[in-house]
């Protein structure tokens, strides 16, 4: 991280980003960025393509204070519900900024998750991340999935926000973590365990049920534990969530969009979105130079799921016996409407 001073960062200026803290230190490192770095990327991560050891140091405490955000959107998904599709079809930028993934909240969710205390952070955090870049401008942050242990306090943060919560249909679940590489199959256990433990669906499992004999049944305890989460967050939030299911994404994505964006209190400009999201659905959403559809995506699962009819019924049969009694019926209704 550079040496710079802090006195160059602009925190009135939403360019100058908050791409990684340290919770230890504490720290935010801040760096300028454009409009290309906001819309290329699949995530505002470790893959924001930006030099991080060029970051400015801005410790905490020397963090002025920055209004209330007053039309703070958030997008929390649980994995793999077109999320990413979604988000890329809202950017509207510079009047509406999509942020998909900052790093900053993985951060304060993997603190989280470790035990560590992250209260502190969330003020600072949620205000340096909804400055609009224009006047009369809005931004939607979509954190990763990971982070719905923070969910919570997210919206505590941001009196007034309202969430949309995307979700997907377990089959849709199953069937998508298949298609994912070897190092995404290595972090299902951890993922697991975070879910598991970030809600109340702990206190009901036990014996086989916290022992998934396969990695399409711990998927399927995964997709539980995700569920049940959000209705945790969904009573304490008094109204403020509310639930699309990622088939309706797919079935109509620019009329779920104007759906989320009439939610969230944001202008709509229906002409442009329609163009932008007949747009973006004919292409990858992580990989925007490869061509991809809905039907593609359709004869995909179809294949997939006669590859793999066994694993597939395994897993079920076991979610079925273990997890299924144990869980809220308003966890399975979630995205129904």
């Amino acid at each position: 991280m550079t040496t710079a001073t802090q006195a160059v960062v602009d925190v009135a200026d939403p360019r100058w980003f908050p791409v990684d803290l340290d919770p230890v230190t504490p720290r935010f490192a801040m760096l300028r960025i454009d409009e290309a770095h906001v819309t290329g990327p699949a995530f505002m991560d470790n893959r924001l393509g930006v030099d991080f050891a060029a970051a400015v140091p801005l410790p905490l405490p020397a963090l002025p204070a920055l209004p209330i955000p007053s039309h703070a959107a958030w997008l929390f998904h649980t994995s793999f519900c077109c999320s990413t599709l979604l988000a890329r079809a809202l950017q509207a930028a510079p009047a509406c900024m999509v942020y998909r993934e900052p790093l900053v909240l993985r951060r304060l969710s993997d603190a989280r998750d470790r035990g560590m205390a992250v209260a502190q952070w969330m003020a600072p955090t949620t205000r340096l991340l909804f400055r609009p870049w224009c006047d009369e401008g809005a931004v939607v942050v979509k954190p990763t999935h990971a982070a719905l242990n923070i969910a919570a306090d997210l919206l505590a943060a941001t009196p007034g926000s309202r969430a949309v919560a995307l979700l997907s249909s377990l089959d849709d679940f199953l069937v998508s973590n298949i298609k994912k590489t070897p190092e995404t199959h290595a972090k299902v256990p951890a993922l697991v365990e975070r879910a598991v433990a970030a809600g109340s669906l702990r206190h009901r499992l036990a014996g086989r049920a916290i022992e998934p004999p396969s990695l399409l049944a711990a998927v399927a305890l995964q997709w539980a534990a995700q569920r049940e989460l959000l209705v945790d967050i969904d009573e304490g939030a008094s109204g403020r969530l509310r639930f699309i299911d990622a088939s309706q994404v797919l079935a109509d994505l620019a009329g779920t969009a104007r759906e989320c964006l009439d939610w969230w209190g944001l202008p709509v400009d229906v002409a442009a979105l329609r163009a932008r999201a007949a747009v973006v659905a004919g292409v990858n959403a992580k990989q925007t130079t490869a061509n991809y559809s809905a039907r593609q995506r359709e004869d995909e699962a179809a294949q997939l799921t006669r590859m793999f009819a066994r694993e597939l019924a395994e897993a079920r049969a076991w979610f079925e016996c273990e997890i299924l009694p144990m869980i809220r019926p308003q966890a399975l209704a979630l995205g129904a409407d």
